[in-house]
């Protein structure tokens, strides 16, 4: 398990301020309702002031060069923040698989323009809304080289709506592929889908014979869409830990200012015992997100740290964001308060990269047969 940096604890520290100053729950409400579903202005401060959309690409790619551990700060924060934006899935989906595939060019084309916030990325992986197996894909990429046209459907493909580029995962001759198709190219559709969380955009794509570039086209795509899966499962679970210690202090900040007969509803055991139960959990999710950061690291054991990580954070995160609400009580069902944001939030990431029970099946085979783990 990694212990914080000094330079971290800074980076944590400003990220703190900055959110509590420019995201404040107005503004978190006003993007939610919004046509983008992000605030642009947030979006071009993050990548300006901050440099936070390419802080762990590297320096020779536009990007700052930090590690893995420093950008999970900034999913942490964010996640306590509930900021809404494409932010998750042009870093820690797209960039990611761009770094993880075996192609330079695409890497030089399209990684400068992510790290400066100028471009949007997302990646299209999901074809039923059962399961989420990234690799099981039926879209077909057909042509020869890198000049192909895919042709299939997307499910819960994250802010297709304002991303400018998708990265498709399709079937070709050599296994898995990753086709690079722009929003706006002939033969795609992009269909909003309701979903619980409106903090977190999701849409049906459709590709009809759509032109597209496949990346590293004499390679399965399938190691790096592992890799992805894993690094994006950890970014998640911080998010997950950001927003469980949010509504914990929320639920503990009310328990102490809230009274019935004549004294604090936090002095009640009923009500202690439910907060003590949702620090623990808490803090074992913080572990599992230390234990992951460090893996993120050393390589040792990655997927199955990101898996124990995703599990526990994601149920953490759901029983604090549940509990939040029944110690607010009446006011904690109302829309003008935000507890149910944060719920909404958790229960969408619950599901998000896989269950926390798809996790610990991922965890198991690992067990049974460690040089096979998906």
């Amino acid at each position: 398990m990694l212990a914080p940096t000094e330079e971290q604890e800074a980076l944590r520290a400003t990220l703190r301020s900055f959110f509590a100053e420019r995201w404040p729950e107005e503004e978190l409400r006003a993007a939610a309702g919004s046509a983008h579903g992000h605030d642009p202005r947030l979006w071009k401060a993050m990548a300006e002031d901050l440099g936070l959309h390419g802080l762990a690409i590297p320096e020779d790619l536009g990007g700052g060069g930090f590690t893995y551990p420093d950008l999970l700060v900034v999913f942490e924060e964010m996640g306590r923040a509930l900021v809404a934006g494409p932010f998750f899935t042009s870093v820690a989906m797209a960039s990611t698989l761009l770094l993880a595939l075996p192609d330079r060019d695409a890497q030089e084309r399209l990684l400068p323009g992510i790290a400066a916030g100028e471009r949007i990325a997302t990646v299209a992986a999901v074809e039923t809304p059962t399961s989420w197996d990234a690799v099981r894909i039926a879209a077909e990429a057909t042509g020869t080289g890198a000049t192909r046209t895919v042709t299939g459907e997307k499910l819960f493909v994250l802010d297709a709506e304002v991303a400018d580029v998708l990265l498709v995962l399709v079937r070709t001759e050599h296994g898995t592929g990753v086709a690079e198709v722009g929003t706006a190219a002939p033969g795609v559709r992009v269909e909003p889908m309701a979903t619980v969380d409106p903090t977190r955009r999701q849409a049906r794509v459709v590709f009809e014979s759509a032109p597209a570039t496949l990346l590293a086209p004499d390679h399965d795509a399938t190691p790096a869409v592992r890799r992805m899966c894993d690094l994006a499962g950890v970014a998640l679970a911080a998010e997950q830990v950001g927003g469980a210690q949010r509504v914990l202090d929320m639920a503990t900040a009310y328990a102490k200012t809230r009274e019935q007969f004549g004294r604090p509803i936090g002095g009640f055991q009923a009500v202690k015992h439910l907060l003590a139960d949702q620090l623990v959990s808490v803090e074992s999710a913080r572990a599992a997100l230390g234990y992951a950061a460090a893996a993120t690291v050393t390589g040792a054991g990655l997927p199955v740290a990101a898996s124990v990580a995703q599990a526990l954070c994601s149920e953490a995160f759901s029983a604090a964001a549940e509990t939040n609400i029944h110690v607010h009580g009446g006011i904690g069902f109302t829309w003008e308060h935000q507890a149910h944001l944060y719920y909404r939030r958790a229960v969408s990431s619950e599901v998000l990269l896989g269950r926390p029970r798809d996790h610990r099946a991922r965890i198991a085979a690992h067990l049974l047969a460690p040089s096979e783990i998906p």
